[in-house]
Order: C-alpha cells, then structure tokens, then sequence
C-alpha cells in the first residue's frame, strides 16, 4: 500500500510542523511507501488527489492533510474512485473529522501514522449539489460534492465574516479559534432576512412542500459539525444513505441568541423554530428573482437561485483510523 500526504501549505504552521516530524520519525520501509505533496494554489489539492489516484488506484490511501477546505477538495476528486481516501485534521475548521474521529484523536491527529497499518476502510456516502440560475441553467461553478455539510442563510454570512477576520489576522490563534463565534455576533447585531421555497422528498418517499417560508437558515448534513464545531445533525451517519435536513424559522435578535445556542451544542431537536428531516433530496428556490440564495458546502460559497441536493450512498472509500 502506497501512502499520499496531500499537505495544505496554509495550514497551521506548529501543526504542520507536528505532521511533519511524525512523517521523518517513520519506519524506513513505511517512509519507502509515503509521498508527501505540498499544495500552492486553489485546486491543486484535487489535481493531485486525482493524479495519484490514476497512478495507484486501490494500492494508495490518499490522506487529506489541513482542514475542510482540503478535505473537500479532495474528496470531490476521489468521488466513485477505487482509492480510499483519509484525513489528517491540521487546518484551521477541521468539522468533518469531528464525526469520524474520537475526542482524543482530534487532540493528536499525527498519531493516525501509528496506526496506518490498521485502517478500517468502508465506503460513505456524499452529499451533491446542484445549482441553477433563475432561468433553470445548471451553474457548474457552484456544482460540487460535498463529503460534510451544505448550508444556506444566516450561516453562510457568519462563515464570510469568518473568513475575513482570519485573513485579516493571519497569525493569531485567537483569531483562528473564535473566528465564527464572533462572526455569528456581528451578524446578529446586523440582522438578516431570507424567503425561500421548498421541496423534500423523506427517508419514506413523502414529499414536504413550502411556500414563501421566512427562515434563518437550513443545514443539509452528512456530517455532524460544521462551522467551528456547530452541531445541527447529532444523529447523522455518513454511511446511513440518508441526509439530515434542519431549517431553522426566521428568528427575532432577541430569540436567535439562545436558539442558537442551542442549534451550536446539538440540543434543538423537536425545539420550536426547528424543523427538522431525513431526506434523500430536494429542492430549495429563491423567492426574489433578483436576489440569489447564498450558500456554502464545506465552507466553500455557492450561490443560485435554486438549489438542488441529493444524497449519493457509497460513493467514496474513506479509511477510518481509531
């Protein structure tokens, strides 16, 4: 088995530093299996993850190396590929390893390349996204696979605000810890106000349908967490075949703080404001014609007038170390 280390350059240095070691402290015959790659522009994690997976097919793990960024790169390039793929959370949002990961490992991911011997290799599902503009043409740009999470509202604008202050203070470790707290803050104090139609087909068949329903935001999950450790899906299973879908009501500034809190912490369920649903697809639409619903999949923008999701069962080999 050949071992891929896709590493983001921008990652966190220190843990950088940390992966790096721990690579070099390798046995000699497991370090005459590893390649390690470093990335330099948008995409390039993808374009490698796609090269090497040609190259080794089934023989490779492929790891994610920073945060969900990478990941999701990544596992847009390995989508119904014969290579498994693996995550080594160093980045600055590492969310999608919360659900596979243990408390104790995502404190010391390095110590997976103890373990790489012992991979539980299996196949999860992804979530797909499609968007189309107001007179129904697919948007390929803002098109993608999501292994994680897809959201639209209020948390989209949080995460934008997010990424500003990290770039704004590049260094600082506050900055990188708490970004979406204080994002979410500021936003609050702004206000917001988003109008949308629906369409959900259930876990059963059922379809649910509204119209011009005022909401704050709407998660589609895969994953548990997203956004600095948010959880709007405690149940969800990326193996299950199935999406968890929570819409959370538009909420008054007064309201959203605590409804919030608990949305953050998992504990909304059967809540009032929340609704939430296991679904295999949907359809979610812009009410305005001129304004286009704002979304991310994890934690890359997307925008359409109407938003398409499905759940794709099986379609990715993830190695899963514990």
């Amino acid at each position: 088995m050949q071992y891929i280390f896709i590493v983001n350059s921008n990652c966190h240095k220190k843990r950088k530093k940390t992966l790096e070691k721990a690579l070099s402290e390798l046995s000699v015959d497991v370090r005459n299996k590893t390649t390690v790659e470093y990335t330099h522009y948008a995409g390039h994690a993808g374009e490698l993850a796609t090269n090497y997976a040609e190259k080794y097919g089934s023989e490779c793990i492929i790891f994610a190396c920073g945060g969900d960024g990478t990941v999701h790169e990544v596992a847009n390039a390995l989508a119904f590929r014969q290579s498994p793929m693996a995550v080594i959370p160093i980045g600055t949002g590492n969310d999608f390893a919360k659900t596979i990961y243990s408390k104790e490992l995502m404190k010391k991911p390095v110590t997976i390349l103890k373990r790489l011997d012992e991979p539980n290799i299996r196949p999860v599902d992804l979530l797909r996204i499609d968007s189309y503009d107001v007179m129904g043409n697919h948007l390929p740009m803002w098109s993608r696979y999501s292994l994680n999470i897809a959201s639209l509202g209020l948390d989209t604008l949080v995460q934008a605000k997010a990424k500003q202050l990290v770039a704004k203070h590049p260094k600082s470790l506050f900055f990188r810890n708490n970004a979406y707290m204080i994002a979410a803050i500021s936003c609050l104090l702004n206000g917001w106000h988003f109008t949308m139609d629906y369409s959900i087909e259930l876990a059963n068949g059922e379809m649910v349908e509204k119209k011009g329903l005022s909401y704050s935001l709407v998660s589609i999950c895969n994953g548990r967490y997203y956004g600095g450790g948010f959880c709007p899906a405690p149940g969800a299973d990326v193996s299950d075949g199935l999406l968890e879908v929570c819409i959370v009501d538009h909420l008054s500034r007064f309201s959203a703080m605590s409804k919030l809190l608990k949305y953050k912490k998992g504990k909304h369920i059967g809540e009032k404001a929340f609704t939430c649903y296991q679904s295999t697809s949907g359809i979610f639409s812009s009410v305005d014609s001129n304004l286009q619903a704002q979304g991310n999949y994890d934690g890359e923008d997307f925008f359409g007038h109407k938003i398409r999701y499905e759940v794709i069962p099986n379609a990715i080999r993830m190695a899963i170390f514990s």
